[in-house]
């Protein structure tokens, strides 16, 4: 029935404080889902809050000055550079524990400014339907924050959420946080499609994929679909009549394209395979090439980055050839150790390809066995190796320490990383995610937690990405006998130990994409940027976001 239609939508993007330069990338779901709403002829603006203007609103220059004096301390670098002693660590950690309580203050105020500003818009607009993006820590809180007002000043109108936080969280999400009419989770492209067609009406979310909604006092799910065939969706929209925050230099102007969904691999920590399905599905190269010319022609960007967790070698050695010699383009993706001597590197190198993520995890087999990583160790150094001599950028991501963990598997992982000399590793701690086999499984990985405190726990959890391991906010959880403090502290320790041999690590593949486009070195860049990102000084980070754009 039209009265049940929902024509006109807000989509709003709302993470909290940008946390490194990556956080103010566009936001391809938002706009995936955009082009779903406008081919059904319905009018959507996307209110993307990740934007350089408003992370100025989280800080002021006294507590700017203050959270830089602190870094400097607390992150030594240099000839000579002393790390500060157990006194001086205590103060400089009183310090950043107030700059937070500060940050988060101004983080209210802003928050109360935006559901003002909405309100506006959803009154200038007409608007019959809100879509929030639900994330972590403060992104999930400042979300619900603004679906609650909204639902207080505009009754009349539908209030969604979706994106990663459902899809780990489900209907525990909702009844966390009752403030929306559906929760979804999934693939939401066709879900969107048709909340647009009968969304006004309660009755219709059960016949609606991939929702999570309340009926009858109780919280249901309908149905869950997949997109079969990606070459179905429309060209993600990034206009700025319908994605304001792309005009000027609010974001920063790389884009990621949807080239694969779905996951093969049944990796025990990892949460890819469950939301994304077993199921791997990818665009044609035809597709590919006609959405990134798009791109290209219509937005004057030719930076991007593959957004898939999967993405088969047999797709990149043919968008490779079929890009090689093409427009200049400049890319970098998730990559694999299994099949990689099908990689054809030299030619994705010539299409444009400058960096590679690599899942290594670990260099011992008993340790991969545990995580059923399903990698063979031999193909790790040939294949960082061929990579870089093709000139590639290698980035391989480490979790340390992993359940079943050792001394000797230690050092079987800093021998491997010595031999293959990756451009950089990314070193994670374990974090057990609620819909992994960590999770489920516990007792099989040494993994002890009561379910129920722990998702409630880790639902709101607020990773200290800037900072190191050890600075991050303890976890009701425990491996192998070790606490989480005592965790994060050893992966602080494994990370000094990587960095003394000369590898660089709290880098990934879009790392080297940016610092590429702004013309400086990794290591620099990922220092100036932690430093400023961490302290709020504007000054150079309106500086780094102007220049990557001028260069994409």
């Amino acid at each position: 029935m039209r009265d049940a239609a929902l024509d006109r939508w807000l989509l709003v993007n709302y993470a909290g404080y940008p946390f490194g330069p990556n956080s103010l990338m566009p936001d391809n779901g938002l706009a995936n889902l955009a082009a779903s709403l406008l081919a059904d002829g319905r009018a959507v603006r996307v209110e993307d809050c990740a934007t350089v203007s408003l992370m100025a609103e989280f800080t002021s220059p006294e507590l700017t000055s203050r959270l830089a004096q602190a870094w400097d301390r607390l992150m030594p670098s240099g000839p000579g550079a002393r790390a500060p002693d157990a006194p001086e660590r205590a103060r400089l950690l009183r310090c950043l524990e107030q700059g937070e309580e500060e940050r988060t203050a101004l983080q209210q105020a802003l928050l109360r400014r935006l559901a003002d500003e909405l309100e506006r818009r959803i009154r200038e607009g007409r608007i019959q339907a809100v879509g929030f993006k639900l994330w972590n820590g403060d992104g999930l809180l400042g979300a619900a924050f603004l679906a609650e007002e909204i639902r207080r000043r505009c009754p009349a109108v539908r209030v969604f959420g979706g994106g990663p936080h459902v899809d780990i969280f489900m209907e525990r999400l909702l009844e966390a946080h009752d403030v929306f009419d559906a929760l979804a989770f999934g693939e939401c492209e066709e879900t969107i499609r048709r909340l647009g067609e009968s969304g006004a009406d309660a009755r219709s979310y059960a016949s609606i994929p991939n929702l999570i909604f309340r009926a009858d006092g109780a919280i249901r799910r309908s149905g869950h679909e997949m997109i079969r065939d990606l070459d179905r969706l429309p060209m993600p929209v990034y206009d700025p009549e319908v994605y304001p925050a792309m005009a000027g230099d609010e974001k920063i102007r790389i884009i990621v394209v949807d080239e694969s969904r779905g996951c093969r691999n049944n990796c025990a920590f990892c949460i890819h395979p469950v939301k994304s399905n077993h199921t791997l599905r990818t665009k044609s190269v035809a597709k590919l090439i006609a959405e990134i010319g798009n791109i290209a022609a219509r937005y004057r960007i030719r930076t991007f980055r593959f957004a898939g967790s999967c993405t088969p070698y047999e797709l990149l050695n043919a968008f490779a050839a079929a890009a090689r010699g093409g427009q200049p383009w400049a890319y970098s993706s998730f990559a694999h150790l299994r099949n990689s001597a099908e990689a054809d590197f030299e030619a994705m190198a010539a299409s444009g390809c400058v960096s590679l993520f690599f899942g290594i995890e670990s260099g011992s087999p008993a340790v991969l066995k545990k995580m059923r990583k399903g990698i063979s160790l031999p193909d790790v150094v040939p294949t960082i190796r061929r990579a870089a001599a093709a000139g590639i950028f290698p980035v391989g991501s480490i979790i340390y320490p992993a359940p079943g963990e050792t001394e000797e598997s230690e050092q079987d992982t800093l021998a491997l990383l010595a031999e293959a000399r990756p451009g950089a590793v990314t070193v994670q701690a374990p974090l057990v995610v609620p819909m992994t086999d960590w999770f489920d499984s516990p007792q099989r990985y040494g993994v002890a937690l009561e379910k129920a405190g722990y998702l409630r726990e880790i639902m709101h959890w607020k990773a200290k990405l800037l900072m190191p391991p050890s600075f991050w906010s303890p976890l009701p959880v425990s491996i192998d006998g070790r606490d989480f403090k005592a965790i994060l502290g050893k992966t602080s320790e494994f990370v000094a130990r990587v960095e003394a041999m000369g590898i660089p690590t709290a880098m990934a593949d879009d790392t080297y994409l940016m610092s590429r486009a702004a013309g400086m070195d990794v290591v620099e860049f990922r220092d100036r940027t932690r430093r400023a990102f961490f302290a709020g000084d504007m000054e150079p980070i309106r500086a780094l976001v102007a220049g990557i754009n001028a260069n994409v």
